[in-house]
């Protein structure tokens, strides 16, 4: 399922196309609706901005939880109308619970020692992966590069619950997930380094990795990312 609701920073939003979408409404009558209420003190400020939706420049809106409620508020009340507005006002009411979680737990001075350790972690492991970039191209790799992406979705699928894709996912982690992924940065530093010592053949390295990621997961139930969010 798509996403209705965004966050960026302490900002949360959704937009033009995805109240278009909720309401099953084309997204030229939205806008078209929108900018014939913007004299509406609510909706005076609104500025576009242009996404790219399947390969074309599309002029969208964000706007907010109160925003959002207006506009939809302006439509007839159908039926689908009144389900997406249900919807829409949950998943607020999940981010908002989210960020205000997170925000105390990044106040934490446990917290905070944890991160830093897990960045540390994770400068050392991938600095280790860039060793490896090179090793793999040395033996011939044309996409050898990619790595640095295989091994951050390994560890992610791997060890943890995701129902969608996370710009920053060490971000939204707990102190216990920032000591699990952690441990994986450090496993495959250690695999990668001992593969390499012993010429071992770029492919053959990174399935030995993966295996030690696969024992790791083993030992340890996946738990999902923002599970705050994942609760009715």
């Amino acid at each position: 399922m798509h996403n209705l609701v965004f966050i960026e920073g302490n900002m949360i939003f959704t937009n033009s196309i995805e109240i278009a979408k909720g309401v099953n409404h084309s997204h030229a009558s939205v806008l078209k609706l929108l900018r014939n209420s913007m004299d509406l003190y609510q909706l005076r400020d609104l500025k576009s901005r242009s996404l790219k939706t399947k390969g074309r420049e599309a002029e969208v809106f964000n706007l907010t939880e109160e925003q959002a409620t207006l506009l939809i508020a302006l439509m007839k009340n159908t039926p689908i109308v009144r389900q997406f507005k249900s919807a829409l006002v949950k998943e607020f009411f999940k981010l908002r619970r989210f960020r205000d979680q997170s925000l105390l737990q990044k106040q934490n001075p446990e917290y905070k020692e944890k991160r830093i350790e897990s960045k540390v972690m994770r400068k050392e492991c991938t600095d280790t992966i860039q060793k490896f970039i090179e090793y793999a191209k040395a033996q011939g790799s044309k996409s050898a590069e990619m790595y640095y992406m295989n091994f951050s979705r390994m560890e992610l699928t791997g060890l943890f619950l995701l129902k969608e894709k996370y710009p920053n996912a060490r971000e939204l982690m707990d102190m216990k997930q920032l000591d699990l992924i952690k441990m994986a940065d450090v496993l495959i530093a250690m695999s990668l380094d001992d593969s390499m010592k012993k010429n071992i053949p770029y492919k053959e390295c990174f399935q030995i990795a993966k295996e030690k990621i696969s024992t790791l997961a083993t030992l340890f139930p996946k738990s999902p990312l923002q599970l705050l969010l994942n609760k009715d």
